[in-house]
This record gives structure tokens, sequence and C-alpha cells, in this order.
């Protein structure tokens, strides 16, 4: 699949150079929405586009349930079984308070905003 191809419902893409920022469109990661075709979409940048460079945006994102965050961590291990950067930025408090209470804001890259998080990709 081409990126010309690829038209994800959940978000939105922007490239700079190599990196891949992908800005979720949705204010909650929750089994009220289609949490597979979610993780469809973040996980056909890895394999069918070959992102190795990707910065997830979470400013619209308000809440998440631990399906949401197993779509998270799915993810970061994608990218590290490829030698591939994911880096989560603009993450609300609420979901913040998350990721502190279930000891993933360590596991996970996170940054407070895109530029931080485009800096931290690229290494």
């Amino acid at each position: 699949m081409s990126s010309s191809e690829f038209t994800p419902r959940y978000l939105i893409l922007d490239k700079r150079g190599e990196t891949v920022i992908a800005t979720i469109r949705v204010t909650t990661l929750t089994e009220d929405m289609n949490l597979e075709q979610f993780g469809h979409e973040l996980f056909a940048l890895v394999e069918q586009l070959g992102c190795r460079k990707l910065v997830v945006s979470m400013q619209d994102v308000q809440m998440i349930t631990s399906a949401g965050l197993g779509k998270m961590i799915a993810l970061h291990r994608k990218m590290h079984r490829v030698q591939g950067v994911v880096v989560f930025c603009h993450v609300q408090h609420a979901v913040e308070d998350i990721l502190r209470t279930s000891r993933l804001i360590t596991y996970l890259s996170v940054q407070p905003d895109i530029e931080s998080a485009v800096t931290a990709v690229a290494g």
C-alpha cells in the first residue's frame, strides 16, 4: 500500500523529513469507538508504509481505557521490533495520570509537544 492509498479515519498524517506525525482525531480511546480499526491504522504506518520514525500527537485525547493503552503498547513494541522509534506527545493531564498510574509513562517515550517529540525521534 502506498501512502496515497492510505486514508485513515482516526489519524491526521503529516510528514517532516523521515518522521511521520500522526495526530489522533478522536477525544476518547475507548471501546465506544472502533479501537480495532484505530489499531490497524496505527500498525499500517509501520507494517505497510514502512514508517520508522513516528510521533503520535494525542492533543485531543481526553480519555483512554486499558484497551486504548494496549494499542499504544503494541505500537511501541512493533516499532521496537523494526528498530523504529515512536514518541507520544501533547498527552492531556487525564491521560498522563493514567500513564503514571499504570507506570507506562516510563515505558513509553512521552514528550510535551511535537517539536520535542520530533527532536527525540531524530535521536
